[in-house]
């Protein structure tokens, strides 16, 4: 399976817990970004030799508090290395998961942030100063907490990430879009003028465009065909991206989401693909098929409830319904998580691959299964509770309440000024690791950012409008 975990053995050492990977030749994932007029669609194929890789599809919400995982604390019996970070998510998404929740594959977000994964060599810089995180809850992190191309990139550098290798295609509403790989210990981004080719596969970018030189319309003697498996996959999405006219037999409701599940046919690996998806950006609708169940299913980004006033969503994406699976979606639970691991994912894993850290089949479906258990526990959600200023010393200064709570992990709260004034509810709340952000209206109707830093029982929130500084002030617990 694209994780690197199906397909061959691997080992793991436990002491560093750095991982052997097989061979990338036997995985074949593809990635692309189409944009032209006024499409902007992503697709995607895993092709992993009719493994029948499940999968499960995530509807995220925002405002819901997160501890970072590692690769090493869930393999080894022991919890060796944890993450010690965390955060509270500013953006739902949809993510298409095989390991579980938090663990995503990819996918994309409210804003309109989409990112990827796709088999490849790499060398995470090792750095102990920085938090650490498992590479698919990195991007978990993306997708909860980035707005722009530039703070993707910019979170690939604030971790020390561990785990199997990946490269990552990622992009913005805006169509901004970049290949992001780790070669050297540094992390090595093609952007821009860098990125001609809207597409990543299992090879560095820069080789693949070495290769396409050699073909027909980017410099060389060779024709590209389609029907040739010989014809590098990167290669046929050149010529197609190039191709595409989308003033030509486009179905207004649709866009370009035949065209682009006519890419993915055509770059194909093996057999059928397991998973082929369609994202329509603009029009913010999601489709996808699986090999064992190849009916179409779809539904609207628009549709769907990204508040934390209600449970995340899953579904198995082997329904053999097509069409709009909307309301397919059942609430998250941990024990349908252990299940699905349990009977579709750890049937097909090497069993090194989960007893080398000491765990037993049924430890390690558990493991995966409670990730979320640790950030809804109260003794870990040291943000949550009444926060105050000192009592006025005169009648002018002003006191300040900030009141945040948590159901489980989901956090709600208000903002209040003086005893005995109306509370105003808090919106777009995040938080990393002690930075706590969020808005609010007053009761003139004026917007204030609210940029916080919490340390130990004090909070330090600095208030303002999008005119004037409306001060610094310390609250305690």
């Amino acid at each position: 399976m694209k994780n690197r975990l199906l397909l061959c053995a691997v080992a793991i050492f436990v002491g560093s817990a750095s991982l052997v990977y097989p061979t990338a030749n036997l995985m074949a994932c593809s990635t692309f970004k189409l944009q032209k007029g006024n499409e902007l669609i992503y697709g995607h194929n895993l092709n992993e030799g009719d493994m029948g890789v499940p999968g499960m599809i995530f509807i995220n919400k925002r405002g819901v508090f997160k501890n970072g995982r590692t690769f090493s604390e869930l393999i080894n019996k022991d919890g060796k290395n944890p993450s010690e970070y965390s955060w509270i998510s500013r953006y739902g998404s949809v993510s298409f998961n095989n390991l579980g929740r938090d663990l995503p594959d990819g996918g994309m977000n409210e804003a309109g942030l989409y990112i990827w994964e796709m088999n490849e060599e790499a060398d995470y810089p090792q750095n102990d100063s920085l938090p650490r995180l498992m590479h698919a809850n990195w991007m978990q992190f993306v997708l909860d907490n980035c707005l722009t191309l530039d703070e993707a990139i910019s979170s690939a550098s604030a971790f020390q990430i561990d785990g199997w290798t990946w490269h990552y295609f990622i992009s913005d509403a805006s169509g901004d879009c970049a290949s992001l790989a780790f070669i050297g210990g540094k992390v090595k981004v093609n952007r821009g003028r860098e990125i001609p080719v809207a597409g990543l596969f299992n090879t560095p970018y820069d080789r693949e465009m070495e290769v396409l030189r050699y073909y027909k319309g980017f410099g060389g003697l060779y024709d590209i065909e389609m029907n040739n498996p010989n014809v590098p996959r990167f290669v046929k999405t050149a010529a197609m991206l190039r191709d595409f006219d989308p003033s030509r037999n486009i179905d207004p409701s649709r866009g370009a989401v035949d065209y682009g599940f006519e890419m993915l046919k055509n770059i194909t690996v093996y057999d059928e693909p397991e998973w082929s998806i369609i994202i329509d950006a603009k029009r913010r609708n999601v489709y996808y098929k699986t090999r064992l169940n190849p009916a179409i299913k779809s539904f609207s980004m628009d549709a769907l409830d990204f508040s934390n006033n209600s449970a995340t969503l899953i579904q198995d994406m082997d329904t053999p319904k097509g069409g709009d699976v909307l309301d397919m979606f059942q609430p998250y639970s941990t024990q349908a998580i252990k299940s699905f691991l349990a009977t579709k994912l750890i049937p097909l894993l090497p069993k090194e691959m989960i007893t080398s850290g000491g765990l037993t089949p049924d430890e390690f479906a558990e493991r995966f299964a409670c990730i979320t258990d640790k950030a809804e526990l109260p003794a870990n959600q040291y943000f949550a509770g009444v926060w105050k200023t000192k009592p006025a010393a005169t009648k002018d200064d002003l006191e300040i309440e900030i009141r945040l709570r948590t159901n489980k992990n989901a956090v709600s709260g208000e903002i209040v000024f003086n005893k005995g004034e109306s509370a105003y509810p808090i919106t777009h709340i995040g938080l990393l690791g002690n930075r706590l952000t969020f808005t609010y209206k007053n009761k003139r109707g004026y917007l204030l950012d609210v940029q916080a830093t919490i340390n130990n029982n004090q909070l330090t929130a600095h208030l303002q409008t999008t005119e004037e500084d409306a001060g610094t002030f310390v609250l305690y617990k």
